[in-house]
């Protein structure tokens, strides 16, 4: 993309970025100073720059890559484009090879049909850190590095997480990701790499609604007809045009208040349902742990592979201590929320075999 005299855009949302303003560590840019290649990653540093500076002479945070080159955000991208830029090596399976090639290295792909930079590299990354990093000293040792992060801050839980700024189109790739494992687990069964069955879940009910793209439109696989992100954004290869029929049954879409234990009512209440304990207070049959994991899971088989995706994933944490009910994410409400949630997935897990 050519940049215009009054543009302030710099590269194409559909390749890797090549410039980038020179950006201090306070977030601040400088537009009259154009730097080659991309802006590296700093936790320390607003992903959304704050604003231009009058400030001539800045200094760029690029100019410091003993600094910030080795955080592991900036490793795995290095090791993530060294892989693209190969061809994709060290790819075992015909479906993943399928997949990479049919999503981002078909030069018969339409431009409408593209996806953007951002969700290539999301998709690129999962398929690395699953089935190719393991087969690299370095990739073993950011593998390493991120469970050993994981495990600090997630009671054990395997979690790997993409922040993906707002319209860049995360649910795309949360339907290139289930396509991946659904189609791999039909061909290589017996692959521990490849999930079972998938769990979405969303804060809330409008979200929820809104990842209904993620079932596969039965009625018609027109693209321009159909209601899923499947057909809608080409991302089935003709090959496996017929391969989508099951996957409805092995995906469930929720929100994170389905972890919520409920009254049981009828033949499964208690006994003491209604009783009144020392304090007056009248006792309430609820579901236990196992009943709301058979309610949430539906018929998804015991012992089975499990993907979980969290949709705004930034409220799914291990909680915190109590704060004060504000915006912050360590307010009470959110750590409520984030409790519920959490918790909820932790013997969701334990009921399926960790991927």
């Amino acid at each position: 993309m050519t940049k215009r005299e009054d543009s302030p855009i710099l590269n194409s949302p559909y390749e890797e970025p090549r410039r980038h303003y020179a950006t201090d560590a306070g977030g601040n840019l400088d537009y009259r100073d154009v730097r080659k290649g991309r802006r590296v990653f700093t936790p320390d540093v607003p992903q959304i720059p704050l604003g231009q500076t009058r400030q001539g002479g800045m200094f760029d945070l690029n100019d410091f890559p003993s600094e910030y080159g080795a955080h592991l955000v900036n490793r795995v991208r290095d090791e993530v484009r060294r892989w693209r830029e190969s061809g994709y090596a060290g790819v075992t399976s015909r479906v993943t090879r399928d997949l990479l090639r049919y999503w981002f290295a078909d030069a018969e792909r339409a431009p409408h049909q593209k996806l953007f930079y951002a969700q290539q590299e999301a998709v690129e990354t999962a398929i690395w850190l699953n089935e190719v990093a393991e087969k690299s000293n370095a990739g073993t040792h950011l593998q390493s590095r991120l469970q050993t992060t994981a495990a600090e801050q997630s009671e054990g839980l395997p979690r790997v997480a993409f922040k993906m700024a707002t319209g860049t189109g995360k649910t795309v790739v949360m339907a290139c990701l289930i396509l991946y494992h659904y189609l791999n687990r039909r061909e290589y069964r017996n692959d521990v790499r490849y999930a079972d069955y998938f769990l979405t879940v969303a804060p809330g009910i409008t979200i929820r609604d809104r990842l209904g793209v993620l079932f596969p439109d039965a009625a018609t696989a027109n693209p321009h007809e159909a209601s899923d992100y499947y057909h809608q954004r080409y991302l089935v290869p003709p090959a496996y045009a017929d391969a989508l029929s099951s996957l409805s049954t092995r995906l469930i879409v929720t929100n994170f208040h389905d972890f919520l234990p409920r009254t049981l009512s009828g033949n499964k209440r208690s006994p003491f349902d209604g009783k009144r304990d020392d304090a007056g207070n009248k006792s309430e049959a609820r579901e236990d742990e196992t009943q709301v994991l058979r309610r949430v899971l539906g018929a998804f088989k015991p012992g089975r592979r499990l993907l979980v995706i969290n949709d705004e994933a930034h409220h799914c944490y291990l909680p915190r201590i109590k704060g004060r009910d504000t915006e912050l994410d360590n307010s009470e409400t959110e750590n409520e929320r984030a409790a519920v949630w959490f918790s909820g997935l932790r013997p969701a897990l334990s009921a399926t075999r960790r991927i």
